[in-house]
């Protein structure tokens, strides 16, 4: 009976292992989180987000370092980053990362890169509140380019979990930013 106890004794350690990396994972996921949704505020209030970005770099290469096991249950914490880092470098003037500037998997990068159709449509409404035309069509320019590139994309939900959803939210938001930016001149021409 000794070995039977011994064996046990092993597989307990080691799931003690896996169950404390499995709870530093979730952790640092929920921290990437939640610095993604605080860079993404400061962003649409003008405020600099350098420094929440340096330190969502620094946890998402954290992250990358202990996830292997458990993927799926990061992958969030990856595609808020990618959202974070996408409009981050459309508000600073450089455009539309790829995936590779971004460090992320292709997967989170298309759902991070989705989502931020919707900050867009922030971005528009704002700069039409304050009477620029021209940069709410710019970010609307954006909006456009980001959905007439993945249109395509038509995988499984097994494959792309989401992706479908996403991309018919973000024609939505794209038919409603258009509506506000032309009744916007309408209203301007009369």
């Amino acid at each position: 009976m000794g070995g039977m106890e011994e064996e046990i004794d092993g597989v307990t350690r080691y799931l003690i292992g896996k169950q404390s990396a499995f709870d530093s994972v979730m952790q640092i996921s929920r921290e990437i989180i939640r610095l993604s949704a605080q860079a993404i505020t400061y962003i649409h209030t003008g405020r600099d987000p350098g420094g929440l970005m340096k330190e969502l770099d620094s946890k998402v290469g954290e992250l990358k370092r202990i996830d292997a096991d458990f993927r799926y249950n990061s992958v969030q914490a990856y595609q808020e980053y990618a959202e974070a880092v996408i409009l981050y470098s459309i508000k600073r003037g450089d455009g539309i990362p790829g995936h590779g500037a971004v460090g992320v998997e292709q997967d989170a990068y298309l759902m991070g890169l989705m989502d931020v159709v919707g900050e867009l449509k922030r971005e528009i409404l704002e700069s039409l509140r304050e009477g620029k035309v021209q940069e709410a069509e710019s970010y609307f320019d954006k909006m456009r380019t980001i959905y007439d590139s993945t249109r395509s994309i038509r995988f499984a939900e097994a494959v792309l979990q989401g992706f479908r959803h996403k991309q018919d939210t973000a024609r939505i938001q794209i038919e409603n930013a258009g509506s506000e930016i032309l009744s916007f001149k309408s209203r301007g021409a009369k």
